[in-house]
């Protein structure tokens, strides 16, 4: 079934896209951003227009230990969270694509989703606790 790409999911797309938004923002996070961007849409029709997005494969939803967080990025690649600054980094590696296509052909499966966290600490905050 085809979907429609309503003015409002467009414009999350949008908001997720750009550089200094693509930090996996938390739902409350993604409604501020929309929010400033058009205060006309309300809160519900953003809930909805995300669960759609996540349903058609356009944004990923990610389980981290804080609750939920989007990725405009739907490609395969696992997540670090930071333990200390609960910022989430996108992890990319051959292996992760292997392990998926080793799982497939074993199991005869197709996996159409992942959702690996590592817990950790991130780059600034190892630099912070070594000082």
């Amino acid at each position: 079934m085809e979907t429609r790409n309503t003015k409002q999911k467009e414009l999350i797309l949008d908001i997720l896209s750009r550089k200094e938004n693509m930090i996996h923002p938390t739902i409350g996070e993604l409604t501020t951003l929309v929010l400033n961007e058009d205060k006309s849409i309300g809160q519900a029709t953003i809930y909805r227009n995300i669960k759609k997005l996540v349903r058609e494969g356009k944004i990923k939803k990610i389980l981290t230990n804080d609750g939920y967080r989007y990725d405009i990025n739907a490609d395969l690649h696992g997540h670090l969270v930071c333990v200390k600054c609960h910022s989430v980094y996108d992890l990319y590696d051959e292996s992760y694509n292997k392990l998926v296509a080793h799982l497939e052909k074993n199991y005869q499966v197709k996996i159409s989703n992942t959702n690996i966290i590592f817990d950790g600490l991130c780059p600034k905050c190892q630099e912070s606790n070594n000082k």
